[in-house]
């Protein structure tokens, strides 16, 4: 291949990436302690992209390491009820300021003690803010949101 029809492709190949839509925010229903809101956060499903496992560390695009969210979410954790979240239902997770507990997945339902213990089991995964972790189709999920 010569170096100008290499050049072409690469435009080509530029632009196609480009022309991908960005994935649309999805809202969820989180309690943030005083009343449940409507929050939005990033719709990319990385794990189509990197494979999946039981745990992992990937979060949205405004997911930091910075300690302010970390401790945004340790206190999310320490908002959980006793109480039954359902994805896509009036309540799926717990939000203090940036960060969210959650859980997703269609159908899927976790109690207030599986997302603490979910919460824990990312933490011990070597994650320090945003993380998922898997259990069939269902996920509980640490991750950067807006709107709490």
């Amino acid at each position: 291949m010569q170096f100008s029809q290499f050049i072409q492709l690469s435009a080509i190949l530029a632009g196609a990436v480009y022309a991908i839509p960005s994935p649309l925010p999805n809202t969820i229903m989180l309690s943030n302690g005083n009343e449940t809101v409507a929050v939005e956060v990033d719709g990319l499903d990385t794990r189509a992209i990197f494979g999946r496992s039981d745990t992992d560390c990937k979060g949205s695009y405004f997911c930091t390491n910075k300690q302010w969210f970390k401790d945004q979410c340790a206190r999310a954790k320490d908002k959980l009820e006793d109480t039954i979240y359902t994805s896509g239902g009036a309540k799926s997770g717990v939000c203090d300021g940036w960060c969210g507990l959650f859980v997703k997945g269609k159908g899927c339902s976790a109690t207030g003690a599986e997302l603490a213990n979910g919460y824990d089991l990312i933490r011990a995964g070597g994650c320090q803010a945003c993380g998922s972790l898997y259990a069939g189709s269902c996920t509980i999920t640490i991750d950067y949101v807006s709107g709490c």
